[in-house]
């Protein structure tokens, strides 16, 4: 075997570990303190469902920094997010999936604004924020993922800053 071969198949073997390694991490970010609890015990929170025109990452759950634009755990009960909110335009998210909703923010990285709301939520039971924009107001509306039925609603008026 020459040298070229041995280095591809030991590239191969890297990237296919990296992946398992991935896939293995997948899953929602833990958004509460303690133990890992089991699912049917937390509720999900997906920040930036298919049909939603803004990006939402959550930056923290009842003061416990996170970071996630994806799939949130939650245990149950009322709970306080503060969410970072940025435009996204309507032809660009027809354009685009769920992976790259957050490089296509950077474009309107301006108007990102932070805020929190406050809603109860249900173990067994998936959420999801959707929402509009239209400059320089937020909508955003806190939903259950399943009908789609809101749960919260709130105006948030955009800050222009110098990101």
């Amino acid at each position: 075997m020459n040298h070229r071969n041995l280095i591809t198949k030991a590239t191969v073997v890297l990237l296919a570990g990296a992946c398992i390694l991935n896939l293995a991490a997948c899953g929602p970010v833990k958004g509460y303190a303690g133990e890992t609890r089991p699912a049917t015990d937390l509720a999900t929170l997906r920040a930036n469902p298919f049909w939603s025109d803004i990006l939402v990452t959550v930056r923290a759950v009842d003061g416990l920094e996170v970071n996630s634009q994806i799939d949130l755990a939650l245990l149950p009960g009322e709970r306080t997010l503060t969410i970072e909110l940025g435009p996204c335009s309507m032809q660009s998210l027809s354009q685009a999936g769920r992976a790259t909703r957050q490089m296509l923010a950077m474009t309107n990285i301006q108007w990102q604004t932070k805020t929190t709301i406050t809603a109860s939520f249900e173990a067994g039971v998936e959420y999801a924020f959707s929402g509009s924009w239209s400059e320089p107001e937020y909508s955003v509306e806190l939903q259950r993922y399943d009908d789609r039925s809101t749960i919260s609603t709130a105006k948030v008026t955009g800050t222009k800053g110098p990101y």
